[in-house]
């Protein structure tokens, strides 16, 4: 229906009633005259409606339909629409309105009794609201405005009410007593409800609702200082400590600003569903919606320096909820709590995805979500929901400090990702993407905590916590269920993409905790808790069931990627800039990583380390396996005492290409404490390829390293070591887990040998055979030279019993026997007896014999032969059983081709029986 059309229709309506004054409680809901009622003021009606149509505006109308039982009253007083009339019920005051526009320069005015708590205004025309104008009304007031069409708010457009605004494309208000007060079917009007409004529906399709500005203009002068809001825009605005709320269909902000000191924003994109309202009562303040009986959402956009600031001296807070929401342009969502009360939260739920990207022309702004403290009341947290987080070109989610009281908690839960990207050129700096809780006072900062299935940091992002006062700094937790990958630099400024925790003051660093299946530091990228001051550093506990990987440098520089924590020395103007003493003196943080397989490649890094006074701290790594490939895992301190390494692993450590563990105190300039200590306990450990495993120091004492290992392989060009330039050198102690010091240590012999019946002791590694005997009687002859009248062993020992077919016996005193015993078929055995045998030769032929005195040869004898490389002859034995008893062993040793023992029987090795 034509909007002026019924704006005629209003017209004869208001005219009827001046007419005929008949109460209107007597008239039934609806009632409008007829025209043939009195025919006599016909011409009356008709001269007085073609000067009310032609004196309506153009670009802004608002004009009652006839619905309500007592139908609005509007009249254009000038530039104002003064709204008076309408059906009052209770506290509530009822509009209806075919069309609500309220043009530049105009206002709109709801001239409304004091004693009303709401006015509840729909808009049935089916033309979308165009507000750029002001609305105001009396009192406290709060005002709905519904129209499922749409609102569109200009640059200009302002608000000037008591109480809480509530502007929504939605169908219908709910009431607590089930009543609504629909804008799709008003006829439907049934007596109205004087309880209170409890829900807002929304249609399939409703109506888009957008807000245009000219955007803030915030500055950000300093990381130092809190965000300046003196020269914010005002845009629309409720009095401090109401809501403001939109909510429709798809919801743009485009330089848009929406304030509400001290009290709440509300800005929800619903495709469709009831979104509940919930009044202030007893702890809640303000009014407040809910969502969840909505299961679909539509877009929200930020755009053009956009802003929703609910900053003030009371507790401010925000709730954005849509599908997919984007912050852009330096638009941002600002807590800044000037107050005592703890500020309320900024909560931001997207069903698929959450964006931030870019800054404002100078830069100083982002894209963000941010919560500051100025006043003496706690900081308000910020909550993130999502399916996909995306913060990439400078965008943030950051909580400040800069005072007495404690920062707000950064909470984000990114259900499949979480990606920060890059930076944003702002000038003569570069803006990193990312989190970042910060105290710049006394107060503690926040904690950070991301939940995501996968989280990536590239090309210079960051999630950081930091203290550059004497507030705590807030502990930063990662649980990613698939990933954390942390890649790459910022070019201009070689910046790493980072996980960090940081002090440069009195206050101590927070710690890192990372929980995910596979996690990967490259490119120069870092995990890294620190102090640059007195503070101390934080832990750094990383839980990785797949794997942890550190590869690479920087492209183009030596800076590694790398996991630490670590006490630094800064450069001079590092120093200057933040006030930094030239040497730290808090102590660094301990490392713990427990993973599967921990690859440390192409120049990684994983350490702890002081370059002041103070103690480098512990690193302690639990894996089933770790590769060293041109990597090092190091604890190392200037002129503190050195840092402990402890590395237990399930199955193998194996370092390659010149990969080094290590622990080092102190330089040639700085003399240093004494070194630290390695434990590892693996199965497996090799050191291959130029590969170094060391405890060393300067000035004081080098430590100790001590290996629990079943398999040691160490190449030629590889060490271990423990010295000290200046001091002791350390120890290095290797242990075989095989011994079991339970079982006692064995006998040695108590009749020793003397010193002058030894065999010749040194034996040239010449090639070929040799025929070894060992035991505890004697030692080896040498290969090389002739047999000497020498006592080869001593027998002692009972003879057997010739009548029995016992085996022989053994010596006494764990002395060594060889005896031979040899038989023919059909000849009764008849055993000789038994001479002691001093020694043995090689005959002529070649032939080993036992012989009871050994000849006094000399080496030019014919049959003598010294042993030569690549081979040697053959010894038969070709007699029967061969008996070797107690701890005696025959072998062929040498590199070149040895001959084998021939023609044996049995060759029967024995120990001595127990007792």
């Amino acid at each position: 229906m034509n909007p002026r059309f019924i704006a005629v229709i209003a017209s004869v309506r208001y005219i009827f009633r001046s007419l005929f004054p008949i109460p209107y409680a007597q008239k039934p809901i609806g009632y409008v005259p007829s025209l043939n009622e009195k025919p006599y003021i016909l011409s009356l009606l008709v001269s007085y409606l073609l000067l009310k149509v032609t004196a309506l505006p153009v670009n802004g109308q608002i004009v009652p339909d006839l619905t309500l039982p007592n139908p609005s009253d509007v009249r254009l007083n000038g530039n104002t629409f003064e709204i008076n009339g309408g059906t009052t019920a209770g506290a509530n005051l009822f509009h209806s309105f075919s069309d609500f526009s309220v043009s530049t320069g105009t206002e709109a005015w709801f001239n409304n009794s004091l004693v009303i708590d709401n006015i509840i205004s729909r808009v049935t025309g089916g033309q979308i609201s165009n507000i750029d104008g002001l609305i105001r009304g009396n009192g406290g007031a709060n005002l709905f405005l519904i129209n499922p069409n749409g609102i569109i708010f200009g640059k200009n457009a302002s608000l000037d009410i008591g109480g809480s605004f509530f502007g929504s494309s939605a169908e219908s208000i709910h009431f607590d007593d089930g009543s609504i007060f629909s804008a799709t079917e008003p006829t439907a009007t049934p007596l109205l409800t004087i309880s209170t409004p409890i829900g807002l529906q929304l249609g399939q399709n409703p109506g888009a609702i957008q807000v245009n500005g000219g955007g803030h203009s915030l500055t950000a002068p300093s990381i130092f200082l809190p965000i300046n809001r003196s020269f914010n825009n005002s845009g629309l605005q409720v009095k401090p400590g109401n809501t403001l709320a939109l909510v429709g269909g798809e919801l743009t902000l485009a330089g848009g600003i929406l304030t509400a000191e001290g009290g709440r924003i509300e800005l929800g994109g619903v495709s469709q569903g009831l979104v509940s309202l919930t009044p202030p009562s007893g702890t809640i303040d303000r009014w407040t919606l809910g969502y969840e009986e909505v299961q679909n959402f539509e877009d929200i956009q930020l755009l053009s320096q956009a802003l929703v600031d609910g900053s003030g001296i009371s507790s401010g807070s925000i709730q954005v909820q849509g599908k997919n929401i984007q912050l852009l342009d330096g638009s941002i969502i600002l807590i800044q709590n000037q107050g005592l009360q703890p500020a309320g939260s900024i909560k931001v739920n997207a069903s698929e995805l959450l964006e931030m990207s870019g800054t404002n022309p100078s830069g100083d702004i982002s894209s963000s979500l941010q919560s500051e403290v100025v006043g003496f009341g706690p900081g308000g947290d910020i909550k993130v929901s999502t399916q996909q987080l995306l913060i990439q070109d400078g965008g943030l989610i950051v909580t400040r400090v800069f005072s007495n009281a404690p920062g707000g908690s950064i909470q984000v839960n990114a259900s499949e990702s979480a990606q920060f990207i890059g930076f944003a050129n702002a000038g003569t700096r570069a803006v990193s993407s990312g989190i970042g809780a910060t105290t710049l006072s006394a107060g503690d900062a926040g904690d950070v905590v991301v939940s995501t299935g996968k989280l990536t940091l590239l090309d210079g992002a960051n999630i950081s916590s930091s203290t550059f006062g004497t507030g705590a700094g807030g502990d930063v937790t990662v649980n990613a269920s698939e990933s954390v990958e942390i890649i790459g630099i910022i070019p201009i400024v070689l910046q790493p993409s980072i996980l960090s925790a940081t002090t440069l003051n009195q206050g101590n660093a927070g710690s890192l905790t990372v929980n995910t299946s596979r996690l990967v530091v490259r490119d120069g990228a870092r995990i890294d808790s620190s102090t640059l001051a007195t503070g101390a550093a934080g832990r750094i506990n990383i839980h990785a069931s797949e794997s942890v990987e550190v590869s690479g440098t920087v492209p183009g520089a030596l800076n590694p990627s790398v996991i630490i924590s670590s006490a630094n020395i800064v450069d001079a103007i590092f120093q200057q800039l933040f006030r930094l003493p030239p040497v730290p003196t808090g102590n660094s943080g301990n490392v713990t990583i427990k993973t599967g397989i921990l690859k440390v490649t192409d120049g990684g890094l994983v350490s702890v380390r002081h370059d002041g006074r103070g103690d480098a701290g512990i690193l302690k790594i639990n894996a089933n396996s770790i590769l060293l490939d041109t990597g090092a895992i190091a604890a190392s301190s200037l002129l503190g005492q050195g840092g402990d390494l402890q590395l237990h692993i399930e199955e193998a450590l194996i370092l390659r290409n010149q990969s080094e563990i290590s622990t080092r105190a102190g330089t040639q300039d700085t003399g240093g404490g004494d070194g630290g200590n390695i434990t590892i306990g693996s199965p497996v450990l090799a050191l291959v390829e130029g590969s170094n495993i060391n405890a060393n120091a300067f000035g004081g004492n080098g430590g100790k390293i001590q290996i629990i290992i079943q398999g040691l392989f160490v190449s030629p060009d590889s060490s271990i070591t423990a010295s000290s330039q200046l001091g002791i050198d350390g120890e290095v102690i290797i242990n075989n887990p095989d011994v079991d010091p339970s079982s006692g240590l064995v006998d040695l012999p108590t009749q020793l040998t003397e010193s002058n019946n030894q065999i010749i002791a040194g034996c040239p590694a010449d090639q070929g055979n040799v025929f070894v005997v060992t035991g505890q009687g004697g030692l080896p002859a040498n290969p090389t030279q002739p047999l000497q009248n020498q006592l080869a062993w001593q027998d002692l020992r009972f003879l057997s019993n010739p009548e029995n077919d016992s085996p022989p016996l053994v010596g006494w005193e764990g002395l060594t026997t060889i005896q031979q015993e040899h038989s023919s078929s059909g000849v009764a055995n008849q055993r000789p007896s038994i001479i002691e045998a001093t020694g043995w030769i090689v005959n002529k032929s070649g032939q080993l014999e036992l012989v009871a005195q050994i000849p006094d040869y000399s080496t030019n004898d014919s049959w003598y032969q010294s042993a030569q490389c690549g081979g040697s002859p053959s010894i038969p034995l070709d007699k029967g059983d061969f008996n070797l008893i107690n701890k005696i062993s025959i072998a062929l040793v040498g590199a070149g081709l040895g001959s084998p023992l021939t023609n044996l029987g049995t060759i029967e090795l024995q120990n001595p029986p127990k007792g």
